[in-house]
């Protein structure tokens, strides 16, 4: 064989052996297009405070979308295979910035979930969101609760709150169990005629306070750091040669936890030293979920 056939041969070789790869490689790309297709779309919106609900909202979504951050966009049209919402019980009711978001927004899905963290003692929040949402014209599939550290500083101190073991990782995987197989469920709890009444107005009574009201500022203590004001949901804070506040409070006291000097504080605390943030969550993660300064 000369070495002209000897190339020749060599460079059907090379053809085939390429014609065969991109075969395979254009089988692969259409198996993964097939199963990127038949993929559930899944988005989860979330609020978060210390960031509790918003490590459990990664559970479901590597790309949670913040609450806060949704409105401050404005807009609020939504459509995917599935819709979840995580957020804390505040006052066995959902926080304020939550409520608007589920009375402004348009959310289609056929599969609607809502996880609710807690602390102590979650009392008949589930079924009061379920009303609450279809009140404003949204179904939920599922409704469940997951007990976590409790962050609410005039009861509790975080010291002794980060002790407990609250099971929280297999709680949460049986939760992310029922919702991957799409369970219908909505957690309840009983509770006595005086219980619901005591529970109804705790639920009606949860209005928007005053920040200037419920904050107390160490100015000495206070570097201006700026920190604050970037993770207030509300944008209640501006920075002069210490932190200036004012305006409609969520009461979630990310303020006041974040604070790295503790120059935020509450006029009653069980722990004035004791502040908290989810292992699992960066100051980071809670500043790009909640800071409204542009």
């Amino acid at each position: 064989m000369t070495r002209r056939d000897a190339l020749k041969t060599m460079g059907a070789m090379v053809a085939t052996a390429a014609l065969a790869t991109t075969g395979l490689s254009s089988f692969a790309a259409t198996v993964q297009n097939e199963k990127t297709e038949k993929a559930k779309k899944r988005l989860v919106f979330y609020f978060t405070a210390t960031g509790n609900s918003f490590y459990v909202a990664r559970a479901f979504s590597a790309e949670p979308i913040s609450i806060p951050q949704a409105l401050k966009e404005g807009k609020l049209e939504y459509e995917a295979d599935e819709i979840g919402i995580v957020f804390p019980d505040y006052a066995a009711s959902a926080p304020l910035m939550v409520r608007e978001f589920v009375e402004k927004a348009k959310l289609k899905a056929p599969y609607i979930f809502s996880v609710i963290t807690f602390g102590n003692f979650a009392a008949n929040v589930s079924d009061w969101w379920d009303d609450f949402c279809r009140q404003k014209g949204v179904t939920n599939q599922y409704i469940n609760t997951l007990l976590m550290v409790d962050n609410y500083l005039p009861v509790f101190d975080m010291n002794e709150q980060v002790k407990i073991d609250k099971h929280i990782p297999e709680n949460l995987a049986q939760i992310v169990a029922d919702v991957e197989a799409r369970r219908e469920f909505i957690s309840h709890v009983d509770s006595d005629d005086r219980m619901k009444g005591w529970l109804k107005r705790l639920q009606d009574d949860h209005f928007p306070m005053e920040a200037e009201r419920l904050l107390v500022l160490n100015a000495e203590a206070c570097i201006a750091c700026g920190t604050c004001a970037q993770v207030c949901p509300h944008g209640n804070f501006t920075m002069g040669d210490v932190a200036e506040f004012n305006g409609a409070c969520e009461y979630c006291l990310a303020c006041v936890h974040a604070c790295p000097q503790k120059a935020l504080a509450l006029h009653r605390e069980r722990n004035p030293q004791a502040r908290f943030r989810n292992e699992n969550v960066s100051l980071m993660d809670i500043k790009r979920a909640n800071n409204q300064h542009k």
